[in-house]
């Protein structure tokens, strides 16, 4: 399966201020991970499947901070998960974990450099798409979809993506990315599944 986009032209880079001595005087837009076509870090799932294929039982993720990025930028979990926040960068940080219709974070986390936070279930304490930020400092962000199934996955930065064991049947296809719109599509998976190409249109 493959999510292919129009060309996503980069923003200019963020002034680092203060912290430049740390990171350089600017941090570049890497919000568009592009190899081709294809579009890395597009979070893809199926709506509707029938219970079957089990949560994962792996429901750890990491987080660092390094060379000022937020590090993967985007990822996707299970409700349940957590999160070991890592520090490489020497300069402290206000992480907020921020959900779409929220208006409270699920969690905050103060971080310095070579600290690794105790994990928190909190961020990932429902379904929905959380948004990591800084609160001094603009520039660090990363994304987490959250949810409640197994049927989903993120792009390689080739727009490569595998979601296996999904039932056959005839479901929607989502694809979220944090510069275009979202997409959906309904598929037909076979007993042998199936390929699927997906356009992405800038927003």
């Amino acid at each position: 399966m493959v999510a292919t986009s129009v060309p996503l032209a980069l923003g200019p880079p963020v002034s680092t201020g203060r912290d430049a001595a740390v990171c350089g005087p600017s941090i570049p837009d890497e919000s568009a991970a592009q190899q081709g076509s294809g579009l890395g870090g597009a979070v893809v799932w199926l709506e509707d499947v029938p219970r079957g294929k089990p949560l994962p039982l792996e429901r750890r993720l990491e987080l660092e901070s390094d060379r000022c990025r937020l590090v993967p930028r985007v990822q996707a979990a299970v409700v349940g998960s957590a999160v070991n926040v890592v520090g490489h960068d020497d300069f402290r940080q206000h992480l907020r974990f921020v959900a779409g219709g929220e208006r409270e974070p699920r969690a905050a986390v103060l971080l310095d450099s070579d600290e690794q936070v105790i994990p928190t279930e909190r961020p990932f304490s429902a379904s929905g798409l959380v948004v990591v930020r800084d609160a001094d400092h603009p520039w660090p962000t990363a994304y987490v979809a959250v949810f409640d199934h197994p049927y989903f996955a993120v792009t390689a930065p080739n727009g490569t993506f595998t979601i296996d064991r999904v039932p056959a049947g005839r479901y929607r296809l989502k694809v979220w990315h944090e510069r275009t719109k979202v997409a959906e599509q309904t598929v037909e998976v076979g007993a042998g599944g199936t390929t699927v190409s997906v356009r992405l249109e800038g927003r």
